[in-house]
């Protein structure tokens, strides 16, 4: 039996059936919190712009018009509005970040082996990465954790495919150069 897509799905919150949004929510809520979280590096702001990603979602369905992925759409509207988020935090001099438990917060469902001996490495590309600028982490993020391709990488960031591809290696060299800064060494992949 074939899944629902959803592309199908986000249709069908556009003709009116918004209970086929706990569906989208519950297949993409941890990549959006993620996103947001490696964005704003607040794990109680970040649970709140996934509410407001979805809820512009449902306002919004009909807007979708399936010219990429729901997936690339869905992370356009997050970088939207966490970058409105950061835009008004450093206006207002948002409270300082806890990179211990930011790194609790991303760490992935490996083995609690594999999980101790990557902590301290990832523990440094987190603090590169938190010294990028939002733009430089967002294209890391999306590219590297959420798209497999430059085209719907390229829809997420609202540009071509091409542009994406560059914006990544911009990103990437920025990554690397700020990690030696850090450790004395490239990143090891």
């Amino acid at each position: 039996m074939r899944s629902v897509t959803d592309e199908q799905l986000i249709q069908w919150v556009a003709d009116g059936d918004s209970s086929c949004l706990a569906t989208l929510f519950e297949r993409h809520h941890r990549g959006v919190y993620q996103f947001c979280l490696q964005m704003t590096r607040q794990p109680a702001h970040s649970e709140d712009l996934v509410q407001d990603v979805f809820l512009k979602i449902l306002r919004k369905a009909k807007s979708f018009r399936g010219e990429g992925s729901f997936k690339a759409w869905m992370f356009n509207i997050a970088r939207n509005i966490t970058l409105d988020h950061l835009r008004k935090a450093k206006r207002q001099n948002n409270e300082a970040i806890d990179e211990e438990d930011l790194v609790h917060q991303l760490a992935d469902n490996r083995s609690a082996e594999q999980a101790a001996a990557g902590s301290q490495s990832m523990q440094l590309v987190m603090q590169a990465l938190a010294r990028l600028p939002a733009a430089a982490q967002e294209v890391i993020w999306l590219g590297r954790f959420e798209f497999d391709s430059y085209e719907d990488l390229g829809r997420a960031l609202a540009c071509n495919a091409g542009a994406a591809r560059v914006r990544m290696h911009r990103a990437m060299a920025l990554l690397n150069s700020t990690y030696i800064s850090i450790n004395g060494a490239p990143i090891d992949v």
